[in-house]
């Protein structure tokens, strides 16, 4: 079985549902379930840096994979130019 996670962040500041996605990625992953999350490098308000990881090419952590994309903060949402591609 194969999923595919979509959230806007999974940056620490955000906790909550962005923190949950994290846990139920390893567990789903040691059960041998291929994971993927696709987010956006974004870290917090406008403003703030972004995380530092690289963009727009799968990322191997605890068994499952994450892609990262730029985020462009828009008032209080997140917006990714690549991913929409």
């Amino acid at each position: 079985m194969r999923i595919l996670q979509i959230i806007p962040s999974i940056s620490l500041v955000y906790g909550g549902q962005s923190q949950m996605v994290l846990g139920l990625s390893d567990a789903l992953a040691s059960r041998g379930i291929e994971i993927t999350i696709i987010t956006t490098d974004s870290n917090g308000d406008i403003g703030q840096h972004p995380l530092d990881v690289p963009l727009n090419q799968p990322i191997q952590q605890n068994g499952y994979q994450i892609i990262y994309f730029r985020c462009y903060p828009w008032r209080r949402y997140k917006f990714s130019f690549s991913l929409l591609q």
